[in-house]
């Protein structure tokens, strides 16, 4: 970037443009040109960026500099609906839902941290929280490292589901004087457990 970002007036829509390695890019949504708050927070965008840019901090995809609409980021949700109406898969589709209930920015290491905070608070384990993040990464394009957490879970405890031989023959009896017609498919069945645990 050889040059701070410039303001466009894009058909009566104000628009930043940033040059970036020789091709033009936009941030949109910011409102109309005649607008001069709209103007002052687009001056304000072009000046993070130019700063960042100086810093080395610079968000390439410009993900981190989209304005937020209702208090909400857009970029990323709506990035993740896409992704979600492409798929019709029903974890792409949980992704984009807990992203929506959310309803805040995450536009830093900060902001991540949070939302990682806040899944664990709905309940959610590490492994659905993992999934998630492989949504989110997806669609976050170069701020793909918010969403690389190193997420330890544990495997759930499963109880023996093996019946001792005692519950086996009070299962049997039960059947063979209730359930007549399913008395004989439950002894082949539980015999051959039986005789297999043995």
């Amino acid at each position: 970037m050889l040059k701070p970002p410039s303001l466009r007036n894009n058909n009566g829509s104000l628009q930043v443009r940033v040059r970036i390695d020789g091709k033009d890019a936009f941030i949109n949504r910011l409102g109309r040109w005649s607008d001069p708050v709209a103007v002052a927070r687009a001056q304000a965008i072009s000046a993070q960026i130019w700063s960042d840019y100086q810093q080395g901090t610079f968000d390439r995809s410009l993900m981190a500099y989209q304005p937020l609409i209702n208090g909400k980021e857009v970029g990323l949700l709506e990035a993740v609906k896409a992704r979600a109406e492409e798929k019709r898969q029903a974890a792409a589709i949980h992704a984009y839902r807990v992203l929506k209930r959310y309803g805040k920015p995450i536009r830093n290491r900060s902001d991540a941290e949070a939302f990682l905070a806040w899944l664990r608070e709905e309940g959610l384990s590490d492994c659905t929280i993992a999934g998630l993040m492989t949504h989110y990464r997806q669609c976050s394009g170069g701020n793909r490292h918010l969403f690389s957490h190193k997420l330890k879970w544990q495997r759930r405890s499963v109880q023996s589901d093996v019946l001792s031989v005692e519950e086996i023959q009070v299962v049997l009896s039960d059947l063979e004087t209730n359930e007549p017609w399913y008395y004989p498919l439950f002894l082949l069945w539980l015999s051959t457990g039986d005789c297999q645990e043995r």
